[in-house]
């Protein structure tokens, strides 16, 4: 057994259901990541949901990770979007460092594709495509840059996106660093998405052929896709991709000639 594991599973149990946390009650464990834990709890006032992050009692122990966990929810703090959920409450319990978040009921991505076996066509990806934009427009307009967006952290609720687990987000201003930070965002939503257009994919997956010779997509998507993913020139900002997007879009809407 590694010892990164072992650390995790003497120090890091998570919380039991029923563990009262000042006003909050513990209901379940939501998940693990490389930093926190994340419960779903209830405000014993109200009886509101809310997810609690508790930052991993192994991590802790260490000055740097416990600055990096405070950042985390000062980030929280400043972004005020509809799409991403708000920093409630911030609270420290026994040395053991919490955060309080808005509570989103929607299944992530991952959960869709892997648990409800859900298929998302071309122009249903491209729509959560434009969603996705829309928050990155928000975020890049304030130097803040995610760089980990994947399907766990991308939750649907009524058909509506959410942008979750700021935990890796960096904030600067570096005019260089800038362009490479915005490109990550940029490849690392162009994969989320073309891994919802696989969702699709009927045939027999193979290491020798690419995207382009196992997904029967629209030329516009292709031409979006190759540019997101830096195969070809890749895009300068956002308003770039949306055009492009757009384009895919009303293309895949056209009726298809006889």
């Amino acid at each position: 057994m590694k010892w990164s594991y072992l650390t995790r599973w003497i120090f890091d149990k998570p919380l039991k259901s029923g563990t009262s946390l000042n006003i909050y009650e513990v209901k379940k464990c939501l998940g693990l990541g490389a930093y926190g834990i994340i419960y779903l709890c209830t405000d014993n006032r109200s009886g509101k949901k809310y997810v609690v992050k508790q930052l991993r009692p192994s991590k802790g122990k260490k000055q740097r990770e416990r600055e990096r966990f405070k950042d985390e929810a000062e980030l929280l703090r400043k972004i005020d979007y509809p799409a991403i959920p708000a920093l409630v409450d911030e609270f420290k319990i026994n040395n053991q460092h919490y955060y309080v978040m808005e509570y989103v009921d929607g299944d992530n991505i991952e959960d869709l594709l892997f648990f409800h076996n859900q298929k998302f066509t071309e122009i249903e990806a491209l729509q959560i495509m434009k969603q996705l934009l829309s928050i990155l427009s928000y975020l890049h307009q304030h130097n803040i840059f995610h760089t980990d967006i994947r399907p766990p952290n991308v939750i649907v609720k009524q058909e509506k996106v959410h942008l979750i687990d700021f935990g890796l987000a960096v904030v600067e201003d570096n005019e260089k660093a800038v362009r490479n930070y915005r490109q990550d965002d940029y490849y690392d939503c162009g994969q989320m998405i073309l891994f919802l257009m696989y969702s699709q994919f009927k045939g027999k997956k193979s290491k020798k052929r690419t995207w382009l010779e196992e997904l029967s997509l629209h030329p516009e998507t292709v031409i979006l896709l190759k540019k997101m993913l830096g195969i070809a020139e890749p895009y300068i900002n956002v308003n770039e991709i949306e055009k492009d997007l757009n384009n895919a879009l009303e293309a895949l809407k056209e009726p298809k000639s006889i």
